[in-house]
């Protein structure tokens, strides 16, 4: 699984990547989190708005950070 979390390095785009990494943690999965800051990359993936979540190619949240529990059922 390979989880890509978008946004500059701003206080929100920092604690989603933190959050994401937590879940994956606490999920016990193997997943390549990776951080993308350029903005090309981002809208390249479709993604208009940080901080941005998105799982294999599938944007599954842009302009927020997400709950925890939100990321968790995303990667179960």
């Amino acid at each position: 699984m390979e989880i890509k979390v978008c946004g500059p390095g701003c206080a929100n785009c920092t604690k989603a990547e933190n959050i994401v990494q937590e879940a994956v943690a606490d999920a016990g999965i193997e997943a390549e989190v990776v951080k993308i800051t350029d903005f090309v990359e981002m809208a390249q993936l479709g993604v208009l708005s940080t901080p941005a979540i998105v799982i294999d190619g599938k944007i599954m949240c842009v302009g927020k950070v997400p709950a925890k529990s939100e990321v968790l059922a995303w990667i179960k």
